[in-house]
């Protein structure tokens, strides 16, 4: 409501005080004020509202000279041809008679004069504007990236994995000393990894893999014989980022989700192509039909969305496979 009423005000005010500039030595009647006053509201909203086709097309942030350039340039033909017409219309009434070369010359000043004022102070609001928004959407994707972490490293940290780890380390102490000591430095490494990185947004793949190697460990100590984690990577792919954990989550995944047995083992693969990560496993038949909120997927595919601006695939058919975006340091 207030950009209208500024609109009207301004547009009144600017197209009055332009009639009188122009025709400052002649005898002002009412009616050529109120007209030309109402002309200005035209040509001030006409203006206004050409901002968006021209932001559209010609962004500020790319071309900010260019679009300033060409801003003034068409509101000053706007703003010319409008009153031009206005004169073709009303012919005959003191100010809107025919434009002479002279009157014609003043108002073209004018406009262009106008014209330059009115898109540097647009400029100035816009990009305000713009760095204003661009500050509160990156708070948001800040606080939602911290939400999705928490969420993780809940995830990691639950009681129910601690107790398995806790569990198989009771029966290790009794059949395998040295294997015990080997357990609890992977959950060591584990669980100082989980801490250390739960508030970064992105490590390399290198350093998840390091991690995961440890947590595979305690995995195979309680699966034994169960499940084979392989890898076929190359030094890019090992340099590409990854966001914490995703890769656990997904190991995670595979076991929650199928029978292990020592006569059909799963199979996890990681991969590494062009622009992708996959990460496969083979399925084995459940024991019982589970249900499953795809909570862990969904939060790593918001996280690739905020991070990659590009979600995971998921390919479910003979095997599960995740396929991840790939992440550079750029």
């Amino acid at each position: 409501m207030r950009k209208h009423l500024g609109l009207l005000f301004i547009g009144f005010i600017l197209g009055v005080l332009t009639f009188g500039f122009i025709n400052f030595q002649k005898e002002l009647h009412n009616v050529d004020l109120l007209m030309s006053g109402l002309l200005g509201v035209l040509v001030s909203y006409s203006i206004f509202h050409s901002n968006k086709p021209l932001n559209s097309v010609f962004d500020w942030k790319s071309y900010t000279g260019f679009r300033l350039l060409l801003g003034i340039l068409f509101h000053t033909a706007i703003g010319f041809t409008l009153i031009w017409l206005g004169t073709w219309l009303v012919r005959g009434n003191g100010f809107f008679e025919a434009i002479s070369l002279e009157t014609g010359l003043k108002l073209g000043i004018l406009l262009f004069c106008a014209a330059i004022i009115y898109n540097i102070i647009y400029f100035a609001f816009f990009s305000y504007n713009q760095f204003a928004r661009n500050q509160v959407a990156e708070l948001k994707t800040e606080r939602k990236q911290a939400e999705l972490q928490l969420e993780t490293l809940k995830s990691q940290l639950s009681p129910h994995f601690l107790f398995n780890c806790i569990n198989s380390l009771s029966f290790l102490f009794h059949d395998d000393v040295e294997k015990a000591e080997s357990f609890i430095r992977s959950m060591a490494n584990s669980y100082q990894y989980t801490l250390e990185n739960c508030r970064s947004s992105l490590i390399s793949l290198k350093q998840e893999l390091d991690f995961l190697e440890s947590y595979s460990f305690l995995l195979k100590t309680r699966f034994n014989g169960m499940f084979e984690l392989k890898y076929d990577l190359n030094d890019k792919h090992l340099s590409s980022k990854i966001p914490p954990l995703t890769l656990q989550l997904l190991v995670e995944n595979a076991i929650k989700h199928n029978k292990l047995s020592v006569e059909n083992p799963i199979l996890i693969q990681i991969k590494g192509y062009e622009s992708t990560l996959s990460v496969s496993n083979t399925k084995a038949a459940t024991s019982i039909a589970k249900k499953t909120t795809g909570i862990g997927l969904k939060n790593i595919d918001k996280r690739y969305k905020i991070l990659a601006k590009k979600g995971i695939t998921i390919q479910n058919d003979s095997q599960f496979n995740v396929l991840l975006p790939m992440l550079t340091n750029e």
